[in-house]
């Protein structure tokens, strides 16, 4: 577990960061004074030095009254639950290591007391362990011998690794998500923040997953915000500059996150509205094409295939019970009704394979059999789809091409070249 250090202020200005024991050397010098202020990662606001010195070392839970043995005590030759609480109480609280009693300790106290402390009183020994935990969370100030302290008083009540996690994890999110949002609010730089974050997350007695969890969601919290700050629309497009782009992905490194494996859908999302910012704002460029354009010039074209909607007419045959009856040889005599209806239903139907072009000024379509352009003053609205564009045109129905990628593309270009066009 990483040593957090203090980071020091006097009359508002922050002089310096130190460890703990050299804090305390420190106030005994007379270098600091109590009357500077403390803060660390994970803390909600400054502190007196002074409260620092004066913080009691003592068990942070009270010692347990003691009781008489209960009828049933008595009949087992036990003492009461309570007996072996106070016990051990005792033994923690005269411990040369802080929260920590032996094995042969806790052996002498269960034949005092005539039963198991760890099992018959887990349930309190558990309440105590939580309480250690909300007491040395409760200034915002986690240190390496609280760190110590939980991890004898787990050895201490028998806790194995995963129960102790149990107990303590909601606790230590919450504490650890805190921390984050107050390294990120204050006005240090942003190499700084991502080295307090950074010692903040190696502090807490979480499992890696669990840290990166409550990361990815404070700090995706606020590069979310900062990407929605940035984004401006056209046409129902989300776009951003590039340069905040690259702002923003700065600040993500800066912080330790890795956007494209941590926040990958916003890391998609800022890729795109990018991309599209470069298509909707950048200067139009003239692209090869193999028509022959003349001075026009081509600003987009693919190999499609063309599709219209028709109305097409189908026949269906509908038949009730029937039977046949044999009347002589082969010749046989049906008997029951049978119908036939026509059907009138839209369908997409392919028409043509062929090159799409968009000029300065038009339209083109040149297939295998058919060939037909049209100004862009014809278009009323153009629609991408995930493997379709469909320009809808003042005469004739829309004009459906199909091709593999690059609809979003096309459509910004078209809607480009169609605004220009009717001014």
């Amino acid at each position: 577990m990483a040593s957090d250090p203090l980071h020091v202020a006097r009359n508002g200005v922050e002089i310096g960061a130190y460890d703990l024991a050299d804090v305390m050397a420190k106030l005994a010098t007379g270098e600091l004074l109590k009357t500077d202020y403390y803060w660390s990662p994970g803390m909600a606001n400054w502190r007196l030095l002074s409260e620092l010195t004066a913080l009691p070392r003592v068990l942070p839970f009270p010692r347990p009254e003691v009781r008489d043995p209960n009828f049933l005590d008595g009949l087992l030759g036990r003492g009461n639950r309570t007996a072996g609480l106070v016990l051990l109480w005792d033994k923690l609280s005269a411990s040369p290591i802080e929260c920590r009693v032996t094995e042969d300790e806790i052996a002498q106290i269960d034949k005092q007391v005539g039963s198991s402390v760890r099992k018959r009183c887990r349930e309190e020994l558990e309440g105590w362990y939580r309480a250690a935990v909300s007491t040395y969370l409760a200034d915002r100030l986690f240190t390496t011998t609280e760190g110590a302290n939980l991890a004898n008083l787990a050895i201490t009540f028998g806790l194995e690794q995963a129960r102790a996690m149990e107990l303590h994890r909601e606790a230590f999110s919450i504490y650890l998500k805190a921390g984050l949002q107050t390294c990120l609010q204050r006005t240090a730089s942003l190499e700084e923040k991502g080295k307090q974050i950074a010692l903040l997350t190696q502090s807490v007695p979480l499992p890696a997953a669990a840290v990166a969890e409550v990361r990815k969601v404070v700090l995706g919290e606020l590069l979310t915000q900062q990407v929605q700050s940035a984004l401006t629309q056209d046409d129902g497009d989300e776009l951003i500059e590039p340069a905040q782009a690259k702002a923003i992905n700065d600040q993500a490194m800066a912080l330790g996150v890795r956007m494209s494996e941590e926040l990958p859908e916003l890391a998609i999302r800022m890729r795109q509205a990018e991309a599209l910012w470069g298509l909707y704002r950048a200067p139009l460029k003239p692209v090869g094409c193999d028509l022959d354009l003349g001075a026009e010039g081509c600003y987009w074209t693919a190999q499609v295939d063309f599709y219209l909607k028709k109305r097409i007419t189908v026949r269906r045959s509908y038949g009730g019970f029937s039977s046949s009856v044999r009347i002589f040889g082969s010749l046989r005599y049906r008997v029951g009704n049978y119908a036939v209806e026509r059907e009138t239903e839209d369908q997409v139907v392919k028409v043509d394979s062929g090159i799409l072009a968009f000029t300065a000024q038009r339209v083109i379509f040149k297939g295998e059999i058919k060939n037909f352009n049209f100004k862009y003053g014809k278009v009323l609205d153009v629609t991408a789809y995930s493997n379709a564009l469909v320009i809808a045109r003042d005469t004739g129905g829309d004009n459906i091409f199909l091709f593999p990628s690059g609809q979003q593309e096309a459509a910004v270009i078209l809607r480009r070249l169609v605004r220009q066009a009717k001014g």
